[in-house]
């Protein structure tokens, strides 16, 4: 693989981030070794690259105008590797992607695997966030294509279906709940709830939902809220409290009788999983990784 100077590369994630700590785990190098390669850059150019102020960093106007250069050299590089690997028939590369929750534990890995294994010179890195946290890396450039759940509202994004889901209500199988026969909403607006943190997609959809069916979600008894699925199963599992998730997400528990579902196609929440990226024509090696996924995910329902 084609590799840009790695003082260029060092400063370039120091610049992105404005940490040292941050790049030196990215590059898998020490901290006194990033610092030392900047410093022997900053001695090359002749100009402070970075303001430090205590544990803080700020880009000097000399650092600025070499981050855009070492932009454009790594996006340059990264497109020279990629076409000469379409050279040999192989796909080449680096990928960073985004998704939230759901999609980031249970869909998104095991295609990854797959495209990998196909693909063995491509590198791929997922960031794991809310809704909200793979907005930002979109606008930031951080990440390369975005996948997200919930509401799609941002005009400045293009947003494309991928997948159905369904959120559903979930407790421990002993919850008093399943006792009922039968369930209005008024039981209903008694239950404790935990729910995700704020910023996140699932939150938006659910509080619509609840809304339209005339519960109002302020008076709801909520006493935690997680940033997780996985921690929102888990906390169930002890509790006699209900969590509202991705039937993808819950799938095993359910299916091993540790948690149960709350029947009631009333409050049936459907909502749609998004591929999200800056507006305009995805290209190259994402533009391959997008093909490879609306292939797979055709039979992705019924596995």
């Amino acid at each position: 693989m084609l590799e840009v100077n790695f003082r260029i590369k060092v400063f370039y994630h120091a610049a992105k981030s404005l940490s040292f700590t941050k790049t030196s785990r990215e590059l898998f190098i020490s901290q006194p070794a990033v610092s030392k390669h900047i410093q022997e850059l900053e001695s090359l150019v002749g100009h402070a690259l970075f303001l430090r102020n205590g544990n803080r960093l700020q880009l000097t106007e000399a650092g600025k105008t070499l981050m855009e250069a070492a932009s454009t050299i790594s996006k340059q590089y990264e497109l020279l590797d990629y076409r000469l690997g379409l050279l040999n028939d192989k796909l080449k590369g680096n990928l960073v992607i985004g998704a939230s929750t759901t999609l980031s534990q249970y869909i998104l890995p095991q295609l990854i695997a797959k495209f990998t294994e196909e693909n063995p010179l491509v590198n791929i890195k997922l960031y794991n966030g809310n809704t909200a946290h793979v907005t930002k890396w979109l606008f930031e450039q951080k990440i390369a294509l975005g996948f997200v759940e919930g509401l799609a509202e941002d005009k400045s994004l293009k947003y494309t279906k991928i997948l159905d889901d369904q959120l559903i209500f979930i407790a421990r199988s002993k919850h008093p709940i399943f006792q009922q026969q039968e369930l209005s909403i008024d039981d209903f607006s008694k239950q404790e709830f935990v729910f995700r943190e704020p910023g996140s997609g699932t939150n938006d959809i659910v509080f619509q939902r609840f809304k339209e069916i005339g519960i109002d979600a302020k008076h709801l008894i909520n006493r935690v809220e997680m940033s997780s699925s996985e921690s929102i199963k888990k906390y169930i599992q002890y509790k006699d409290s209900i969590g509202i998730l991705s039937k993808f997400a819950v799938k095993e528990e359910i299916e091993s009788g540790k948690l149960a579902e709350i029947m009631n196609d009333k409050w049936a929440i459907a909502r749609n999983l998004y591929l999200v990226h800056l507006h305009g024509e995805v290209s190259d090696l994402p533009k391959q990784f997008l093909r490879f996924l609306n292939r797979e995910l055709k039979n992705f329902h019924n596995k």
